[in-house]
């Protein structure tokens, strides 16, 4: 067995309960890890209709056959349970160290059941498995209570995945927490966790991913490191956010609420200003040598900010001091990147990237995704603009475009669901429907999820992934076989690998004799699994639509019309092998992936 250990764990909250799967390499082989293994469990465990934060929704962390494998990019992980934001499929990806140091342990996947009656958290020491009391973690932020558990085991290299208050709290939007900078932080999975009483999981392992041709994995290895200037040097610079005054440029730039597509203040806000402004180093994720990472930190006062350089970053940069007085900004976890500059930015008229920095790290820190958060108050602060919100709606606290300082308190507001925030909540489309009044027609959701801050009038390579994605606003172009296969194998979507490469990496790493067209079938299978859950739960072709605001021109680019839309979502159907109406996928298609099975379970 290379790249994979043929251990699944199941762990049942309720009673405390552990058992060990063991698939069989045709398991691994046919779905790769991630949204394969997601979905198959998914179906296989989680009743039709169950509330997505009662306990018989299961939670999932999927790594894939090369995480954890010695090759840049190799650090990723997927986390899936039904989403208690959309309702339909949920799952999200995450970087860092957290899902290598899972397969180091002896795990391929870890799948959560139940629901414990007290606050836990698991600990998987290799082979040992354990759940511990987490009461006195509840409520602490994500730096605070993963200082406590590495103090608790001891052990400084314990990789730690965790909710904040926001996930506690059931934020539809919560996300799941690892490294204190990187995040699952799509479809709410932090609120499944919370409402598991699940605050964290902590892993240690001792191991190395078995590495079928280890020579063949360290020339490609190398060839990243050998090109990075010719391939990579955009991201190791300046990580993501380097394009956004050109998009601004284009007029394609999410601005107060997708409405204008370009905005005066970019320049102040993108990740070049970050360089020059606030930002300390960059990181890298397991085993990577591009290092795309930022980590920003900025000080109240002067005389704090010499102190922190010389204890921690001394002869590397200076530390930014917060002109005004306001804000620190914790390096623990890490910074902005594109989808944050310009969610808790630009789509809200802000120029203020010190209070953007502490939005982002608050969020961070409290567990929220700050692309439905960003998306959220858009929506919010649209309907204020237009009288549909007031002060009486809001409590008294203003919704204004603009104003940097309330968007830092609204963070911890909705993340404590406090006042306003207890609305928002529930994400933009719930709270839409709570407050009626016309506020629908300002919503930028697809299947109830937030879209991400690529406008698909502007980006033509978007509008697929934001209509057919299983989740909804996924901006990811997970639709398409390159990143679908990514996903479920574990592989960054940034690195520059062509297919070549990653089949030269795939077969490296497992031994196994792939093809260019089983990789295909492997991102199709993934898809349909997918497909088939949505459908079982009353998702229909009525649901690949855009919103409203997306058939409405930008100064520079043509609305999507429906006709256009309809094209794309019947093109894309027959690309999968789904009937071209109705997108359920056909029993010619199911027999040819080998997944009938699984689509049995979801009638």
């Amino acid at each position: 067995m290379n790249g994979y250990w043929n251990k699944v764990l199941h762990v049942s909250l309720g009673d405390r309960r552990t058992w060990i799967e063991e698939p069989g390499e045709a398991f691994f082989r046919r779905l790769g890890g991630g949204r394969g293994v997601i979905a198959h469990y998914l179906l296989r465990h989680v009743p039709k209709g169950a509330d997505p934060l009662g306990p018989d929704n299961v939670l999932v962390f999927a790594p894939g056959v090369l995480t954890g494998a010695p090759v840049p990019g190799a650090g990723r992980h997927s986390v899936g349970a039904r989403s208690p934001l959309t309702g339909a499929f949920g799952e999200s990806e995450s970087g860092g160290y957290w899902g290598a140091e899972l397969k180091r342990a002896g795990w391929d996947a870890l799948v959560v059941h139940g629901a414990a009656s007290a606050p836990v958290y698991l600990w998987i020491n290799d082979g040992a498995v354990e759940l511990r009391d987490a009461t006195p973690l509840w409520g602490k932020p994500t730096g605070e209570a993963e200082e406590a558990i590495l103090a608790e085991l001891g052990d400084p290299r314990v990789r730690v995945a965790q909710i904040g208050p926001a996930g506690e709290r059931l934020v539809r939007f919560a996300c799941i927490v690892n490294d204190l900078n990187e995040v699952a932080g799509r479809t709410g999975m932090g609120a499944v966790m919370g409402s598991k009483k699940l605050k964290a999981v902590a892993v240690r392992g001792h191991g190395a991913v078995r590495i079928a041709d280890p020579p063949a994995l360290l020339a490609l290895a190398k060839w990243v490191a050998s090109t990075l200037d010719e391939k990579h040097r955009a991201y190791h610079e300046l990580g993501t956010g380097s394009a956004m005054q050109g998009k601004n440029l284009e007029g394609g730039m999410p601005v107060l609420n997708h409405r204008l597509g370009a905005a005066d203040t970019v320049a102040r806000v993108d990740a070049v200003a970050v360089r020059a402004e606030v930002r300390v180093k960059m990181t890298s994720c397991y085993a990577c040598s591009v290092r795309c990472k930022k980590v920003v930190h900025v000080e109240r006062e002067a005389a704090a900010a010499r102190a922190a350089e010389e204890a921690v970053y001394k002869g590397r940069t200076r530390v930014a001091v917060d002109p005004r007085g306001r804000y620190r900004v914790d390096p623990r976890h890490g910074g902005p990147e594109y989808e944050s500059l310009a969610a808790l930015g630009v789509n809200l008229g802000l120029d203020d990237l010190v209070a953007i920095c502490k939005a982002n790290e608050l969020c961070n820190a409290l567990g929220m995704d700050t692309i439905s958060l960003g998306a959220t108050l858009a929506w919010a602060m649209e309907c204020f603009e237009k009288g549909l919100l007031t002060l009486d709606d809001t409590g008294g606290v203003p919704l204004r475009f603009h104003d940097a300082d309330a968007v830092v308190r609204l963070v911890e507001l909705v993340a404590r669901r406090e006042g306003v925030g207890d609305l928002l909540a529930e994400g933009s489309q719930r709270a839409a429907r709570k407050i009626g009044r016309g506020s629908e027609a300002f919503l930028t959701t697809v299947k109830g999820l937030e879209m991400a801050m690529h406008d698909p009038r502007h980006m033509p390579i978007m509008r697929a992934s934001y209509l057919l994605a299983p989740t909804g606003g996924d901006h990811m172009r997970q639709t398409g076989n390159r990143n679908g296969l990514r996903n479920q194998v574990g592989l960054c979507h940034f690195l520059a690998y062509d297919d070549d490469q990653t089949l030269a990496i795939l077969r490296a790493v497992t031994g196994w004799d792939l093809t260019a067209e089983e990789l295909v079938q492997t991102a199709h299978r993934g898809l349909t699994l997918a497909r088939l859950f949505n459908l079982r739960e009353g998702l229909t072709r009525a649901d690949d639509r855009l919103p409203a605001r997306f058939g409405e021109p930008l100064p520079k680019h043509a609305g999507l019309s429906r006709e256009q839309q309809e094209q794309i979502v019947t093109d894309y159907y027959v690309e999968q092998g789904w009937d071209g109406g109705s997108g359920v996928p056909t029993t010619a298609t199911l027999r040819a992936l080998g997944i009938e099975a699984d689509a049995a379970a979801a009638v």
